[in-house]
């Protein structure tokens, strides 16, 4: 662990309540994967405990279920405990979780994770998108200064789909046409240099559906370093947002390393190498997969089983996964 990190935490001992100190205590002393577990998925409510539904704080104890604690709210009259609302709500078999937890860390295929969670691959196929569910729709809210745009291009896939539209491809195969197409789906990578990133997976290539994914993340006090197609060319000069034109060439970031796309070209890179791992991706799905590789590509970040049952539960964890 970085040096920094520990000392951080350390220093917020002093602050935690009695039943955070024994939550602590519980996943220091180790215990069987579901107590573990349990801890983790009960600390939000042991730091603050309010209702799910209405947010009041007039919430009691009101009994266990499934291991874990329900509370009711006296203000609305609902009950609730530490997963309602979460893609992880009534999800089953609580004591394979932190091997679904680590199986995503190690990024292992459905057939592997099926093996390692003692689970049907169905199951393992399920859970990884529950799973992943929040970490897809957790994206920054803004951009800070330089940034680089440019879209890469996936091929459309129906995989684990019965009924095709089309003719099915053999082994993935390859789009029928050259260069750009109807069979290419266009995946947006918006990355500032501090590593922070935006994806999105684009309805089309057209400035509206660029403007969709990127209004309000990007604004006057940033410069958008883009490579000259016509949509991020039109999003820009609609939105007045200050950019520099890189042109198309080798070693231009060489004669102008502050602005280049470097950086997003390298990421794209690395993105179609890891989902080469899973021999296709189903489109259907694709979002998923950009949210799960954000989280690998996050600065510093702690891919622990812990931090990614908490990224599973969709609870906000800046200050976890970065420094």
């Amino acid at each position: 662990m970085d040096k920094d990190i520990f000392q951080n935490i350390i220093a917020l001992i002093d602050d935690l309540s009695e039943k955070q100190r024994d939550l602590v205590r519980k996943a220091l002393d180790g215990g069987d994967d579901l107590e573990r577990l349990i801890s983790i998925i009960e600390n939000p409510l042991a730091t603050k405990r309010e209702c799910f539904y209405c947010k009041s704080e007039n919430v009691k104890k009101w009994g266990v279920s499934h291991g874990l604690q329900r509370f009711r709210c006296f203000d609305c009259g609902k009950t609730f405990n530490a997963l309602t609302g979460s893609p992880l709500a009534r999800l089953r078999k609580k004591n394979r979780w932190m091997e679904m937890a680590l199986a995503l860390r190690e990024g292992l295929s459905v057939r592997k994770t099926s093996t390692q969670c003692e689970v049907s691959v169905s199951t393992a196929f399920r859970w990884r998108h529950r799973f992943l569910k929040a970490a897809a729709a957790d994206k920054p809210v803004k951009l800070d200064g330089i940034a680089e745009a440019d879209e890469t291009y996936i091929l459309e896939s129906f995989k684990g789909q019965r009924k095709l539209p089309r003719p099915a491809r053999k082994r993935g195969g390859k789009a029928k046409k050259r260069g750009l197409s109807r069979e290419q789906i266009p995946v947006l990578i918006v990355r500032d240099r501090n590593g922070v990133v935006i994806d999105a997976v684009l309805r089309d290539q057209s400035k509206d559906s660029i403007k969709s994914v990127l209004s309000g993340k990007l604004c006057k006090d940033n410069i958008l370093c883009i490579d000259g197609g016509k949509a991020l060319w039109g999003f820009v000069n609609e939105e007045n947002i200050p950019f520099k034109l890189i042109p198309p060439g080798k070693h231009v970031h060489e004669k102008n390393p502050i602005f280049h796309i470097q950086n997003v070209n390298g990421y794209h890179q690395r993105l179609k190498s890891w989902l080469a791992r899973f021999h296709g991706v189903s489109t259907k799905y694709l979002a998923n997969y950009l949210g799960w590789r954000r989280i690998y590509e996050k600065p510093k970040a702690i891919l622990t089983q812990t931090a990614w049952i908490q990224v599973a539960m969709g609870i906000p964890n800046q200050q976890l996964m970065r420094t």
